[in-house]
C-alpha cells in the first residue's frame, strides 16, 4: 500500500471526538473590525476554526486516545512505519535537510552540558539567582526525562538543594530584603519552590524534598484567612513589611489565593490528610460574597478584607471590578471548585461574569471607537516599549483595567483613580467621585490629541498598553464554558483528565501524532538550526534557562506580550521551544520516550499555563501537576466530613 493510502485509511479509522452540538453555527469575524462579532456563551464553538484561531480562543488541546480495533491497530502500525521512514529519508537526502534532527539534538545537548558547571556553582538562593535556580531545576529535570541522562538529573537536584537550603524552618521561602517572620505569597515567592521540591522528589525519591513541600503546604494552611482565601503576605508576630497588599483579607492578585489553593489540593493527594481541604470550600463562598456589580455586571476587585469589602493596594488596584481578577484568579477558582463539588452555581457565576465581559467587548467593536484607538496607537506607541515584531500592540476591545460597578463606564486605573474611556456624566462623577479621574479626557478627545500630533496629557503613554490587556487571556474560561456547554461537568472532566500511563493502543496513537508533528513543515521551519546565519535565536544563543518561564504564555493573544506559539516570521523571535518540541516528538515517535513517561496525567489545577493551557503533548506541559501524576486531580471531597 502506498504511504498516502495508509494515511487516508488511518485518518478514517482512528477514533475522534464526536461533536454532539451538531447545530452549532460558525463564529464570524467582522470584516471591518477584524474581531469576532459574537463570542457569547450561546455562540461558542470551535467548528471551522484554524488551529491558530482555536488555540487563541480556547488554549491547548487534550488528545484523547481510544482503544483500537485489530484493523485500526494494523493500519496504525503501518502508518507509523511509513512516517518513521519518511523522517529517515528527510534526514538522509541532500534535497531535504540532511541531519536536521541530529543537529538540533546536538545543539540542545551541548548547551545543556555547558550550563551544568555555571549553574551548579551558584552558592545561594538569593538575588538574581533565585529565578536562575528555579528555571534551571525545571529545565534540567525535563532534560533528564527526555534524554534519560543522569547528569541532568544530578544538575537539577543540585539546583533543588540550593532552593531547599534557603527554606525557613516554618516552611516558607525568603522574601528578598525581609526577615524570617515575613512571608510573601504573590508571584510564586513561597509557592513556586513547592512544585520544584515535588518534582525533585518524583525523580529522585529522596524524602527530604517531599518533606520540604509539605512544610510549605503546612505554613500556607496556617495563614489561610477565616472564611476566605489567602492574603498577599503575612507577618508572624505582627508588624508590617512596608510593601502594599492585604494581610487580614483575601487577595485575587498575582496568585495570592490560587497558588495556595492548588498546593492544598496537591498536599491532600500526597497525604490523604483532609486538613488541607477541610476549609477550601470557603473560597467559593467568599467569591459569592465578594462579587461586585449591579444588574448584569459581575466582577471582582483584586483585594478584600476579611468581611469581603473591597480594599485598595497599589495605585492601579482600587475598589473596582477588574477583568484580570476574573481571568487570573476567580475564573480558575470557580472552574476548579465546580469540577470538585459539581455545584452548578459556580458555573452560573462564571457564565455571568463572562457575559458581562463579552458585552463590553462588543460595545467597543464600534468602528468609530476602533479608529480612535488606532489613532493613539499610531501616534504614541512607537515612543514606548510596546512595539513588537511587525505590528503595534493596540488596545484590545473589552480589556480596560476596570469598570464602574454599575457598568456605566470603564477605563485605565492610575494614581488611585480610573481614567474613563467614555465621557463622565454628572451622575457618574457624583456616584463615583473618589474613584474616577474627573479631569481626564475620554478616548474620543485623546484620539483628537493624537491626530493633532500632540503628546498625551500628563506624559502618560499607556493607552495602547493596559495592564489588563497585555497580560490576560479568556481562553481558559472560554474552554471551560465550551466543554460545559457541550458535555456538562463530565465533558469538562474529560478535558482536564489524562492517563498517567498509555495503553499499547494509546501509545501507538501518541507516537503517530508525534511523527506527524516532526514532518510538519511549519514545525520544521520554526525549529530550523540557523546557527550559521544572522539573527539566529535557537538553543545555543540562550544565556540561561530563562526560556522556561516563557512557556506559560504560549497560546496568548499574539497582539499582546503572549502568543509565542503563533510565530510566522522566519527566523522567529525564539526557536528554543520549537527545537525542544521537535526533538521530544522525534524521540517519542521512535519509542525512546516510553508509555509511562509520555503520559503525564491530567491537567489538574494548572500552575504553568493556567490562562491559556498547554497541549497535552507539549514538551514541557503541566510539569507542576505532573510532579505527582494523577488522571483526575478533582476527585476531592470538598466540604464533606
Amino acid at each position: 500500500m502506498k504511504p498516502l493510502n495508509v494515511l487516508v485509511l488511518f485518518f478514517a479509522l482512528i477514533p475522534v471526538t464526536v461533536d454532539v452540538a451538531g447545530a452549532e453555527q460558525l463564529l464570524v469575524i467582522d470584516s471591518q473590525s477584524g474581531h469576532y462579532r459574537d463570542l457569547s456563551y450561546d455562540a461558542l464553538t470551535d467548528k471551522g476554526l484554524s488551529w491558530q484561531q482555536r488555540m487563541e480562543l480556547f488554549g491547548g488541546d487534550t488528545a484523547d486516545y481510544s482503544e483500537l480495533t485489530e484493523d485500526q491497530r494494523d493500519a496504525g502500525q503501518r502508518e507509523l512505519e511509513t512516517l518513521l521512514a519518511w523522517i529517515g529519508v528527510r534526514e538522509s537526502q541532500k534535497w531535504a535537510d540532511p541531519q536536521f534532527l541530529h543537529r538540533i539534538e546536538t545543539e540542545i545537548l551541548n548547551w545543556l552540558d555547558s550550563q551544568i558547571e555555571p549553574i551548579t556553582a551558584i552558592g545561594s538562593y538569593s538575588g538574581a539567582d533565585v529565578q536562575r535556580l528555579r528555571n534551571a531545576a525545571i529545565g534540567f529535570f525535563r532534560a533528564h526525562e527526555i534524554f534519560g541522562l543522569r547528569k541532568y538529573l544530578d544538575a537539577g537536584l543540585k539546583c533543588a538543594d540550593r532552593i531547599l537550603e534557603a527554606q525557613w524552618p516554618r516552611g516558607h521561602w525568603p522574601w528578598p530584603g525581609k526577615g524570617e517572620r515575613f512571608i510573601r505569597i504573590q508571584d510564586g515567592t513561597t509557592t513556586r519552590p513547592f512544585w520544584i521540591m515535588l518534582y525533585a522528589y518524583r525523580l529522585s525519591g529522596e524524602k527530604k524534598y517531599r518533606e520540604s513541600a509539605l512544610r510549605c503546604a503546612d505554613v500556607l494552611l496556617s495563614i489561610k484567612r477565616p472564611g476566605g482565601g489567602w492574603g498577599d503576605q503575612w507577618a508572624f508576630g505582627g508588624g508590617r513589611s512596608g510593601n502594599s497588599g492585604v494581610y487580614h483579607g483575601t487577595s485575587f492578585n498575582d496568585g495570592a489565593t490560587n497558588d495556595p489553593f492548588q498546593i492544598m489540593v496537591m498536599a491532600y493527594h500526597l497525604t490523604g490528610d483532609r486538613k488541607y481541604i477541610n476549609r477550601l470550600h470557603e473560597v467559593g463562598e467568599f467569591i459569592v460574597k465578594a462579587r461586585m456589580g449591579e444588574g448584569n455586571v459581575i466582577g471582582w476587585c483584586e483585594q478584600y478584607n476579611d468581611d469581603a469589602r473591597p480594599v485598595r493596594a497599589r495605585q492601579y488596584e482600587i475598589e473596582l471590578p477588574y477583568p484580570r481578577a476574573l481571568t487570573r484568579a476567580v475564573g480558575p477558582l470557580l472552574i476548579w471548585l465546580y469540577l470538585m463539588d459539581g455545584n452548578e452555581a459556580h458555573m452560573d457565576l462564571l457564565r455571568g461574569a463572562y457575559s458581562w465581559h463579552e458585552q463590553v467587548r462588543q460595545k467597543e467593536l464600534d468602528p468609530q471607537i476602533q479608529a480612535q484607538w488606532k489613532a493613539m496607537a499610531m501616534a504614541w506607541s512607537p515612543s514606548s516599549h510596546v512595539m513588537t515584531r511587525n505590528y503595534l500592540m493596540e488596545y484590545r476591545p473589552g480589556w480596560p483595567d476596570a469598570w464602574l460597578p454599575d457598568g456605566s463606564n470603564w477605563g485605565r486605573v492610575l494614581g488611585f483613580r480610573m481614567m474613563a474611556w467614555n465621557p463622565l456624566t454628572a451622575e457618574q462623577k457624583k456616584k463615583y467621585g473618589n474613584l474616577v479621574d474627573q479631569g481626564w479626557p475620554p478616548v474620543a478627545q485623546l484620539a483628537g490629541i493624537a491626530r493633532a500630533h500632540q503628546p498625551p496629557p500628563r506624559g502618560y503613554n499607556m493607552y495602547v498598553h493596559c495592564h489588563s490587556g497585555v497580560g490576560n487571556s479568556l481562553s481558559e474560561i472560554r474552554r471551560a464554558l465550551l466543554e460545559h456547554k457541550r458535555g456538562g461537568r463530565a465533558g469538562m472532566l474529560r478535558y482536564y483528565s489524562h492517563p498517567t500511563k498509555y495503553t499499547a493502543d494509546q501509545y501507538l496513537q501518541a507516537r503517530i501524532q508525534a511523527a506527524r508533528r516532526v514532518l510538519d513543515m511549519r514545525n520544521r521551519r520554526l525549529a530550523y538550526p540557523y546557527n550559521q546565519r544572522p539573527g539566529y535565536t535557537g538553543m545555543s544563543t540562550a544565556d540561561d534557562f530563562g526560556f522556561v518561564s516563557a512557556k506559560g504564555r504560549w497560546y496568548g493573544d499574539p497582539s499582546t506580550k503572549w502568543g509565542a506559539a503563533f510565530q510566522t516570521v522566519y527566523p522567529p523571535g525564539s526557536n528554543i521551544w520549537y527545537q525542544w518540541q521537535m526533538i521530544y516528538d522525534f524521540r517519542l515517535a521512535r519509542g525512546q520516550v516510553d508509555a509511562d513517561a509520555a503520559a503525564r496525567g491530567g491537567r489538574g489545577l494548572e500552575s504553568v499555563a493556567m490562562h491559556t493551557h498547554l497541549d497535552s503533548w507539549d514538551v514541557l506541559g503541566e510539569w507542576g501537576m505532573a510532579s505527582h501524576e494523577m488522571e483526575n486531580y478533582f476527585d476531592v471531597p470538598l466540604g464533606k466530613e
